[in-house]
């Protein structure tokens, strides 16, 4: 008898259906990008933990410096419930 189990491929830790996801990811925000380029609209972008406009004529302007905090994991237990205020 066959096993139900999916098969990863070597080196990928995606299964096929969130390989299909991202891929319709990809597909969608560079698709969303051309467009707004097109119409001369700003896109918002995240890279390298800052928040940074894209002007229709390339010109980048930083608006944010995301913080990146530390978190203190000594102290976690398995089985424990985290909650975000």
């Amino acid at each position: 008898m066959r096993s139900r189990a999916t098969k990863r491929e070597k080196g990928s830790h995606h299964t096929n259906e969130e390989q299909i996801l991202l891929q319709s990811a990809k597909i969608a925000s560079s698709k969303a990008i051309r467009t707004s380029a097109a119409l001369g609209l700003t896109v918002k972008i995240i890279r390298d933990g800052k928040i940074i406009s894209i002007n229709p004529d390339k010109s980048e302007v930083v608006l944010r410096t995301l913080d990146k905090h530390e978190v203190d994991t000594s102290r976690f237990k398995k089985g424990m419930i985290l909650e975000r205020k």
